[in-house]
């Protein structure tokens, strides 16, 4: 049986060093995406080559442009890309977060990137922060086209982060509210949007705990929408702010491609790094960025160039 495939042809002597925007298709949506590719770029090259997923509710403008242009100085292709329902990616209900779209539309990004001549295919790589880091393992874990894994600051198990990370009366509350914009969007196909912590009354940035301080520092000032035009910190209340169905730890054993976990010694997500790091099967590595929060390593230069080195020795040593 014959299917037509559905892949968005990149002519490749027209791609040139730096950021090029491309397109593919997954699950029926045109995905947006920037292509990084290094100085001194040929098309006839063969490159090696990275996939990366973001943390969730992000855009390809915010880590993935940090990290691309960083990867790319250094030699590889690196594809970030929005996921559906994000950013200038088709999908409808805009911004909202699932594994269920991330994992399809991570598959096909790799699908996509090997379609061009100038991708090593056995310098293939995957690399995911926060959310991107269940993302990528739980595709890898089934793909052996993905030649080895690098995670930063990986927020590897949601369900905990969520339930484990607030009070009752809170998980209540943003329960009730998903519960009624699931059935408002099936029975009008309407469903309002919340800021993404839910909605819920933020305390004054002295009294909250120091990882939503963090988050609304990057999200709500310095790489958020009125420096990141694309980006959005509404959600839709169709779901949880934190999808529980995103985690890696229970996974983590049966891993096959090598992996490489970076944590931040003062990022809220490093024991949770710590503990995927040694269920994971060998051959693994680990490496605590001393002094990093779980946002430095989003975007400050000091930290993030340690993580960008530590990954591109991985990559070389794994092939």
């Amino acid at each position: 049986m014959m299917i037509k495939p559905h892949h968005i042809p990149v002519d490749a002597t027209q791609l040139q060093a730096g950021k090029n925007r491309v397109h593919f298709m997954s699950e029926g949506s045109k995905i947006a995406g920037d292509l990084y590719l290094p100085e001194g770029f040929v098309s006839s090259g063969s490159y090696p080559t990275i996939v990366y997923t973001r943390p969730g509710s992000q855009v390809k403008e915010q880590t993935g442009a940090v990290y691309g242009a960083k990867l790319a100085a250094k030699g590889y292709i690196f594809l970030v890309f929005d996921p559906k329902n994000f950013g200038d990616s088709e999908g409808h209900v805009r911004n909202y977060e699932s594994i269920h779209n991330a994992a399809p539309n991570t598959t096909d990004a790799i699908s996509f990137l090997r379609t061009m001549p100038f991708v090593d295919r056995d310098r293939f790589f995957g690399l995911g922060l926060c959310a991107g880091a269940p993302y990528i393992c739980n595709v890898a874990i089934g793909d052996a086209r993905v030649k080895a894994v690098a995670t930063v600051v990986g927020n590897f198990d949601a369900a905990a982060l969520l339930f484990g990370g607030y009070p009752k009366e809170t998980i209540d509350q943003l329960m009730a509210a998903a519960a009624e914009g699931k059935q408002r969007y099936y029975e009008a196909g309407e469903y309002a949007t919340a800021d993404i912590f839910g909605g819920l009354p933020r305390p004054a940035p002295e009294q909250a705990p120091a990882a939503m301080r963090e988050a609304i520092d990057y999200y709500f000032f310095r790489v958020g929408a009125d420096t990141c035009p694309n980006y959005s910190n509404e959600f839709p209340l169709i779901g949880m702010p934190l999808d529980p169905a995103r985690t890696f730890v229970g996974q983590a054993k049966y891993f096959q491609q090598p992996l490489m976990v970076i944590a931040g010694s003062e990022a809220a997500t490093r024991d949770m790094d710590k503990n995927v790091f040694e269920i994971a099967a060998e051959p693994k590595e680990y490496l605590e960025i001393e002094g990093a929060s779980h946002m430095d390593l989003y975007d400050q230069d000091q930290f993030v160039d340690q993580a960008v080195d530590a990954v591109d020795s991985f990559y070389k040593k794994s092939v």
